[in-house]
């Protein structure tokens, strides 16, 4: 693809922006406004955002980018446009600084982050501008009227004459009647060719091919999958699924050019939610029921304990250190809670976290993270423990033996 199409596609989808409706929206309406420009169900589109910003975060970005450039219908620009004075917009400057402020956040979140966000932003793009390519006549486009809202012409009342009749004639001029497409008649050397046929219809897809959208997408995931554990034996939980949730996308984008394919979203949002649970979880192994763990001594105390999905409850009330020592661990859980048990006079250096859920961390409690140090019932001196606690859906709890 060149960079002159490119060029000339990207001018076209801004001469031809999609209009956000109040009447059909869940959020601002941009879902629903490329689903009715590219004659795309909405919904796809939304669980192509969701996807997104599970995959890596662009999905908020886009989002926004989409609320601040698509007009209103009815309005002349869009928010964005009209602090730069080129047009009317119903969007008020309050709510285009905030999302202003909300796109630089979002801007600087997926930009510095993993490479992913990048590659993310950039697949959906360029998703966009061959969507635009390859749909751009197939919906409403904006400034034209819809099939169903066309006017009605109204045919020149005519009276039937025999095979034989001469051409009808002018009365003034005594020559032949300009036909429907000429009325004017600006071009009688041209009304002897044939009426100008209708655009042709686009074909839907084969209602066969259609149905099998959903089942083939699914088998190659599963094939993609299994290449994955046989010959990438490296590659984490996180990334098993993740390269499934990749695969089920695209078997959506391609259901959405076919009509079809609405089943893969059903396996979408749970696949999209456990690769983030996944992604959330312990890297060191997929663990599964609740965990008890107590150790008495320092050489008995592990660097790292974990849970995949279940309950983790860590006991250091049989803990003894000598004075001046310092020990260290953490619990990591994906999905449940989390319980540790510290002794009453060692000296405590806590960090809980949780992504979902709430923290109550030796009487301290925040719904996302608190950082402490308490020296216990008899101040500083004695053993020290450092201790990391982090969920990803739970609750932590963090305590003194009483």
């Amino acid at each position: 693809m060149s960079d002159i199409k490119v060029q000339d596609t990207v001018r076209d989808f801004w001469a031809t922006r999609p209009r956000r409706r109040a009447d059909d929206r869940k959020i601002a309406g941009v879902a629903a406004a490329i689903g009715r420009r590219y004659a795309i169900d909405p919904v796809l589109v939304r669980v192509a955002f969701v996807v997104a910003t599970v995959f890596s975060g662009s999905g908020v970005l886009l989002y926004l980018l989409g609320w601040l450039l698509l007009p209103a219908e009815g309005d002349q620009a869009s928010g964005a446009e009209r602090r730069f004075r080129r047009g009317r917009s119903s969007m008020s400057a309050a709510l285009t600084v905030v999302l202003v402020l909300l796109l630089l956040l979002a801007t600087a979140a997926v930009l510095s982050g993993r490479a992913s966000g990048v590659l993310g932003l950039l697949v959906a793009l360029g998703a966009l501008v061959l969507l635009h390519r390859s749909r751009a006549g197939l919906g409403e486009i904006p400034g034209q009227p819809t099939p169903s809202a066309a006017p009605a012409v109204t045919e020149p009342a005519t009276v039937a004459t025999p095979a034989t009749a001469p051409p009808a004639t002018s009365a003034a001029t005594d020559r032949p009647a300009p036909p429907a497409w000429d009325p004017l008649g600006a071009a009688p050397f041209a009304w002897d060719l044939p009426e100008p046929a209708a655009p042709p219809v686009p074909a839907a897809p084969p209602q066969g091919l259609r149905s099998k959208v959903t089942p083939i997408t699914l088998g190659l995931a599963l094939l993609a999958g299994g290449i994955a554990v046989a010959f990438a034996p490296g590659l984490s939980a996180a990334g098993i699924a993740a390269l499934l949730l990749g695969v089920v996308g695209l078997g959506i984008v391609v259901g959405a050019f076919m009509q079809s394919g609405r089943g893969l979203i059903l396996v979408a949002v749970p696949l999209a939610l456990l690769t983030w649970v996944l992604h959330a979880a312990p890297a060191d192994g997929f663990k599964v029921g609740g965990s008890y763990w107590d150790p008495a001594t320092s050489a008995e105390l592990q660097p790292r304990y974990a849970v995949t999905l279940g309950n983790g409850r860590l006991d250091l009330t049989g803990l003894r250190l000598a004075p001046g020592q310092t020990v260290q661990t953490s619990v990591n859980v994906g999905i449940g809670q989390t319980h540790v048990f510290l002794p009453p006079n060692v000296d405590a250096q806590v960090s809980c976290q949780t992504q979902v859920g709430q923290v109550d961390c030796l009487g301290q409690t925040s719904t996302d993270r608190v950082d402490i140090t308490d020296n216990g019932r008899d101040g500083p001196g004695g053993g020290k423990v450092i201790l990391n606690a982090h969920s990803g859906i739970g609750e932590i709890y963090v305590e003194r033996e009483s």
